[in-house]
Order: C-alpha cells, then sequence, then structure tokens
C-alpha cells in the first residue's frame, strides 16, 4: 500500500474538449456561477438593480443600449415599437413606431449631427429616428436618399453605413463624409465633390443570401451575409472594394457579433468564432464548451464585451443561461438562475434587462438581486493514470475562506457529501477535511451552501491511499 496526492494546483475554465480523463485537474468538466480569475476558485458575483422601476408597457424587448452624454451612458428600451429612456430616475415614452410585425430587427449607431450627439436606431420597418436625451425626430429624407427603412448600422471612417433594406436585402448604404455642412443624414450624390458623396451597392448576387449584420474595424467593414462573409476596403467610393472573404459559414445574427482591440468575435451555433484580418477562423478553444453548444437555442442570442470578457446568452432546455469568456486567459465559465431579455454595456458595466422588464447591473453583489446564487465546480473524471490501483482518499486540504464549503467525492459513480466550515481569513491557513471512500476513478466536486460564497485560493490536495486488489 503506498500514498498518493492528488492536486489541483490551481482552477482555469470549463473544458469539454477531450476525454475526461486525459483532461488536467485544473479544468471542470462543468461549472456554474462559479470565477476563477488568477487561478483563485470563488463564487461569481451577482447582479444588482439598476433601477428598480420595470419599462412601462408590455411589448416585447427589441433593444436594449444608450445615448452617450458627457455625464454618462443614458439607458434607452425600445419595447414594441416604443422609444423608452431612462431620464431623470424614471422611464420616460418618447417616441412609437408603426408595426406591422411583431419580430422586427433593431439596432443602433451613436452619430453627430452638426454639434449635436444622436443616438440613430434602425427597425427594419420604418424610417430611421435619432434621439438627442430629450426629443425624438426623423433621421434623413427622401430627398438625401436616407428614409430608407434598414435594420442594421455601424459607423465607418466617419460614415454612417446602413443595410437590412426589406425590399434590397444584398444592398449596402453609406452617407456622406460630413463636414463643409455635409452630415450622415445625406446618403446621395455630390456632384462637386465625388469624394465624398454617398450612395449604395449591393453585396454578392446569390439569391437567399441576405445581409444580416454590419460591423466595423479600424480598417475594413465586414458585411455578413446569411451564409458568407465578404469586406470592404478603402476610404472613399472612389476606391471602395468589396472582397468575398468565406463562403458556407455557419450563420450568425447582428446581435452576437462583438469587438474587441480590433478583433471580431460572433457566436455560431459550435461556439465562438473570431476574424483574423484575413478570414474567419473558429476559437482554437470552442470545443471546451461543445456539449454545451450542443443543446444550445441562440435565437435570442446577445454579445457583449465588457472588463476584457466577453458575453453571451443562450437557451438551454426551459431555462436561460450565459456564457462567460475571459478574453485574456482564455477560459469559459457559465452562468445561469435568471432570465435575460437582453444585454449591453454602460459605462463599462455589464447591464441585463429579464423578462420582468427590469434593469439590472452585473457587479460586487453576493446575489442576484436578493435569490440565492446556486454554484459549483466538478473535476473531469480520471483514474489518475494508475488504472489498477483502489484509491482509498483520506483527507483533503485546502486554503480558503468564506462560508461553508460542500464537497463531493465520487468514486466509481459512488458519491460521498461532507460540509466544512470556512474561517473568514482562512486562505492564510490550511483546513483539513477527512473524507472516505473507495474505488478507481476520481471526481471531486466544490458547491456553496444555502448560495453563501467562498473563494480557495492556493489549488487543493487530496491525500490518498493506493493498493492493488491483491493487497
Amino acid at each position: 500500500m503506498s500514498i498518493k496526492t492528488f492536486e489541483i494546483p490551481y482552477f482555469t475554465g470549463i473544458n469539454q474538449s477531450g476525454f475526461e480523463n486525459t483532461l488536467p485537474s485544473r479544468f471542470a468538466i462543468d461549472a456554474v456561477n462559479m470565477d476563477t480569475e488568477g487561478g483563485k476558485l470563488r463564487v461569481a458575483d451577482g447582479f444588482y438593480k439598476y433601477s428598480a422601476l420595470p419599462v412601462p408597457d408590455m411589448g416585447r424587448i427589441e433593444l436594449l443600449c444608450c445615448l452617450k452624454t458627457p455625464e454618462g451612458d443614458v439607458p434607452v428600451v425600445m419595447s414594441g415599437g416604443k422609444l423608452f429612456a431612462l431620464s431623470g430616475g424614471s422611464w420616460t415614452h418618447f417616441y412609437t413606431a408603426q408595426r406591422t410585425s411583431s419580430n422586427v430587427t433593431c439596432d443602433s449607431a451613436m452619430v453627430r449631427i452638426g454639434s449635436t450627439d444622436y443616438l440613430v436606431i434602425a427597425d427594419g420597418e420604418n424610417q430611421l429616428i435619432k434621439f438627442d436625451g430629450e426629443s425624438v425626430s426623423p433621421f434623413g429624407s427622401e430627398e438625401n436618399c436616407s428614409d430608407i427603412p434598414v435594420s442594421y448600422l455601424t459607423m465607418y471612417r466617419g460614415r454612417l453605413f446602413a443595410a437590412g433594406d426589406p425590399e434590397n436585402p444584398d444592398r449596402l448604404y453609406y452617407s456622406v463624409l460630413p463636414g463643409s455642412g455635409r452630415t450622415v443624414e445625406n446618403w446621395g450624390y455630390v456632384e462637386a465633390s465625388p469624394a465624398v458623396e454617398g450612395g449604395h451597392t449591393d453585396v454578392g448576387s446569390i439569391g437567399g443570401d441576405p445581409i444580416v449584420a454590419i460591423k466595423a474595424l479600424s480598417n475594413q467593414l465586414l458585411i455578413f451575409k446569411r451564409h458568407s462573409l465578404y469586406r470592404l476596403i478603402g476610404d472613399r467610393p472612389s476606391n471602395y472594394t468589396i472582397e468575398h472573404i468565406d463562403a458556407d459559414m455557419l450563420e450568425t445574427k447582428h446581435t452576437a457579433i462583438s469587438v474587441y482591440g480590433d478583433m471580431l468575435y460572433f457566436v455560431t451555433q459550435e461556439g465562438l468564432h473570431y476574424y483574423n484580418g484575413v478570414t474567419v477562423r473558429p476559437c482554437p478553444d470552442m470545443r471546451c464548451i461543445k456539449s454545451i453548444m450542443a443543446r444550445a437555442e441562440l435565437a435570442k442570442c446577445r454579445s457583449v464585451i465588457a472588463g476584457g470578457r466577453l458575453y453571451f446568452n443562450y437557451t438551454s432546455g426551459m431555462g436561460d443561461e450565459m456564457m462567460v469568456y475571459d478574453l485574456e486567459e482564455r477560459k469559459y465559465m457559465r452562468r445561469n438562475g435568471f432570465e435575460v431579455s437582453f444585454l449591453a454595456v454602460m459605462n463599462g458595466k455589464l447591464i441585463m434587462i429579464n423578462r420582468n422588464r427590469i434593469l439590472y447591473e452585473f457587479g460586487a453583489s453576493s446575489s442576484y438581486d436578493g435569490a440565492p446564487i446556486e454554484a459549483y465546480w466538478k473535476t473531469p473524471i480520471s483514474d489518475l493514470g494508475d488504472k489498477a490501483a483502489i484509491k482509498s482518499p483520506r483527507m483533503l486540504y485546502l486554503r480558503g475562506s468564506g462560508s461553508a464549503i460542500r464537497i463531493e467525492v465520487e468514486l466509481d459513480g459512488s458519491k460521498s457529501g461532507y460540509i466544512a466550515l470556512l474561517r473568514r481569513n482562512g486562505e492564510l491557513s490550511v483546513t483539513e477535511i477527512p473524507v472516505f471512500n473507495e474505488g478507481r476513478c476520481l471526481s471531486l466536486t466544490f458547491s456553496n451552501v444555502n448560495g453563501g460564497y467562498f473563494e480557495l485560493e492556493g489549488g487543493v490536495e487530496l491525500e490518498m491511499r493506493l493498493r492493488r486488489r491483491t493487497e
């Protein structure tokens, strides 16, 4: 009989890319509502009310965005064609659009017209509107060729680009270059100066492949179609070049695309992809969440980036979930236990609105607005490289702080659970937890108790005895 120590040196993220027996112990085969920043394992932060007042009306939430002002971001919501803004601590109704469909596609962009900053909103059914924080007015005019209903907006090299015209689904519109009395509300020709004129162009010629998103990087405009990807390069209409990048690409949607440091990420049914400046590639670690994505429904997916992390929501089974991808440490964590209707970023913080039409901010909260956070971390099942040996755990060593922690030791499908109380400053000392079980294949699960908080630092060690069948 010999002694062996099973060690988790630090904690990383979820990894479902291979057989559990081959995965390092620092990964979780499944985890919920945990955070592993810096290699620690702790219960993730919750959220609290950004505003206690629900968005008025009962229409479908079509858009959550913000008007950027010198005093900070002003939350703006489109609900059933009605525009509301959180002004003076209460929701104010500013505008109502006519709706012929209950499933419109909305988008927004910040623009400057003259000396005023506006939030421009598209819904694919009506002429664009612009909001300055005090009133809503129509954007553009028939005279300036800019009264066309579109669904997608972005700013690129000082011009406003638009797409999603239901009458011309392959068409890309662009405004004049602002200056000398010109504004982005003009999408027409400027005979005196063709270099600054507006206009439009059709992208691709295959039917059934409409434009579904447009996103700008510093030196190119990406045009997502349903099954392909194009890019526009150049700084004026005379040298605009549209190049076909990829065909047979997995479908995405404009709300599932985010830009981080001039790198574009987008969510598909297989997971995260990125654009590297030349072509589209799957993220190298995309398969780390392959089992989760296999059962994910992306119809209501929103992707945003805040604080160096990419967040996207999806539906799994009957519930909402949110994936968190750390763009610096390259790891995934899963969040659930709450409803998500829309995600956005305001003042650099992650903001969410749920089906109760309440606006929440994620941050330093130990609950989901008063509801407990149920969190756990499950290690891969492993024979520890010694299939013949029968493992008999004796003592678990960890350094942690918080309230209580529940540890489940699973060996050959047989589970035994233990609850240990952690000291307030327990990370400065080692906690010993006696454990008992026996088998050849081992897995550990760490979870909180009654929604409480805990944090483990310095990894975990499990001391066990090994014996052969003949011993």
